[in-house]
């Protein structure tokens, strides 16, 4: 049996999916469609919903393969064995874009593990009426445990893992050849039709390096979100909290999965965006002048011109950019936000800054709630430097003893 995830938009706004059969996709597979809607939906984003159906999607081709009911099963009070444990597990990591053979990455199997887990418990307690005695309660906890124990550990220490994070940027050609472009973004511009979406891709670029924001926050952001400088203070970008947003026409809605924000942009990107806006987005078919209007649009004729510019759109900009610079081959948005904060590291030590100081400052303008882990690894780096400064005082005294 093939299966397949479709995507809709509520009149609310909200995006959902659901699992179809391919051949016959007038309804929705009826437990996946329930797990989520009951369980997953009220606490999870969108994104995080897609990855649990990817997960039960594996599931119900790996029960198709088999011939297997795993609803019947457990309502039977029937119970995955050892052995089929170990062939989910296999069919979960095999990769089903790769070759024979190929398997998906350590960290987005363990995360189908565990959500294909999750909805196993559930389905086990939803179709069983005694799933509350002791017996049923211990094997469905024993089923869950030996699936959550096929999780891998991922190769190399959390700690060599976080010191390669410290020193990821781009290279010398990359963000020589970046800046390049911020400056003469027509380069090799020859058709008339490629002059505006060239300075679009090369703005978004800008605003990514400038400011280390994500991809999704780029995408989202509106007219109303650029502010242009004035009273003294600089232009900024506001980065806003967007899910469900029931303007934004796109199936699969960019979403900023970080914290709200203001982040500072240059005087030169103010001016280039006010000139994309006012000189090249304004003169393209179908496109809105309101405050909840999109920055960045589709420029090309079609069903979607004028519309704000779909992540895919994006990337096939970014690809044609790297057609004429390929310096610019390991580029992408996620490597400009290690770049941001390797330029910010820098900054911080130069600046001579303390270390709450710099935590505070890299958790506001990257979105980060306070304390985040995820400022964990920057943060070490004050510790270590301070940890050999001291420890290079003690080692000083045998010196002082010999004298």
């Amino acid at each position: 049996m093939i299966y397949t995830t479709k995507t809709f938009i509520a009149s609310d706004g909200e995006r959902f999916s659901q699992i179809y059969e391919a051949e016959e996709p007038s309804f929705p597979l009826f437990y996946p469609t329930a797990f989520i809607a009951r369980s997953i939906r009220t606490c999870t984003t969108h994104e995080t919903q897609k990855v649990y159906l990817a997960a039960i999607k594996s599931v119900c081709e790996w029960e198709s393969i088999r011939s297997i009911d795993l609803a019947m099963c457990f309502q039977s009070q029937k119970f995955l064995s050892a052995a089929q444990i170990d062939d989910i597990a296999n069919y979960l990591r095999a990769s089903k874009l790769g070759g024979k053979g190929s398997v998906i990455s350590t960290p987005k199997y363990n995360t189908y593990v565990a959500y294909a887990a999750t909805y196993l418990r559930w389905l086990a307690q939803e179709v069983i009426t005694d799933a509350n005695t002791h017996e049923v309660r211990d094997a469905i906890n024993a089923q869950n445990s030996m699936l959550l124990a096929k999780k891998r550990r991922k190769a190399g220490s959390k700690s060599a893992r976080e010191r390669r994070v410290l020193t990821i940027k781009l290279c010398t050609e990359a963000n020589n050849q970046l800046l390049d472009l911020f400056d003469q973004p027509f380069d090799r511009v020859q058709q008339p039709q490629d002059f505006g979406p060239r300075l679009r891709n090369v703005l978004m670029l800008r605003v990514l390096y400038e400011t280390g924001m994500r991809l999704g926050e780029l995408l989202s952001l509106k007219l109303k979100n650029f502010i242009e400088a004035g009273g003294g203070d600089s232009a900024y970008l506001e980065v806003e909290r967007n899910h469900g947003d029931m303007l934004d026409t796109r199936l699969h809605q960019p979403v900023a999965k970080t914290l709200g924000r203001r982040v500072p942009i240059s005087q030169s990107l103010e001016e280039q965006l006010n000139f994309y806006i006012n000189s090249w987005r304004a003169d393209v078919p179908k496109v809105n002048f309101l405050d909840e209007s999109y920055i960045f649009v589709v420029h090309r004729g079609g069903r979607s011109q004028g519309q704000a510019l779909p992540k895919t759109a994006f990337a096939t900009g970014l690809t044609n950019l790297k057609k004429f610079f390929s310096s610019l081959k390991s580029v992408h948005p996620h490597l400009l936000r290690h770049d941001w904060n390797y330029r910010f590291s820098k900054l911080a030590d130069s600046e001579g800054m303390s270390f709450e100081e710099e935590r505070t400052l890299r958790e506001q303008l990257m979105g980060w709630v306070p304390g985040s882990s995820m400022s964990t690894p920057y943060n070490r780096r004050h510790i270590e430097e301070k940890s050999h400064e001291i420890g290079l005082k003690i080692a000083s005294d045998t010196a002082r003893i010999k004298e």
